[in-house]
């Protein structure tokens, strides 16, 4: 559960103990579960937008800078494997990427592991990337 959600259901069983009176915790918490829904179908949406972008190729320089701040302003990622393997897949996306600069794929991964995303290897250094001639695409 995250921390925001953590902090706002103390305060309601505090004013609980405080107040003693059910009638008005009753509004609050309906007024928490009702803001809170619309808020995590917005993240759900977002990350699936992302992911049929990026579904069968790597992500540009100029979609990175939209991706990390729509991944920047997410503090919620539905409990769902179905979302946490989207995320996998934008991430891939973005590590795989020859735009990219090594800088960029570090802030992501900083981003996703603030989100808990598990199982992504931090990026690293490509060896032999002063060769032209010798390609590698991956990490």
């Amino acid at each position: 559960m995250p921390r925001k959600f953590g902090v706002g259901i103390i305060a309601v069983m505090v004013l609980l103990m405080v107040t003693g009176n059910m009638v008005l915790i009753f509004p609050l918490l309906f007024l928490v579960i009702f803001i809170s829904i619309p808020i995590q179908i917005s993240f759900a949406l977002r990350i699936k937008k992302w992911e049929k972008r990026l579904r069968h190729r790597n992500i540009t320089e100029d979609e990175f800078y939209d991706l990390y701040s729509d991944m920047k302003t997410m503090w919620w990622v539905p409990n769902h494997p179905k979302y946490w393997g989207r995320l996998k897949k934008i991430y891939f996306s973005a590590l795989h990427s020859r735009e990219l600069t090594l800088d960029q794929k570090r802030h992501l991964y900083e981003v996703l592991d603030e989100l808990s995303l598990q199982g992504i290897p931090y990026p690293q250094d490509r060896k032999n990337q002063h060769r032209p001639d010798v390609k590698w695409d991956v990490f």
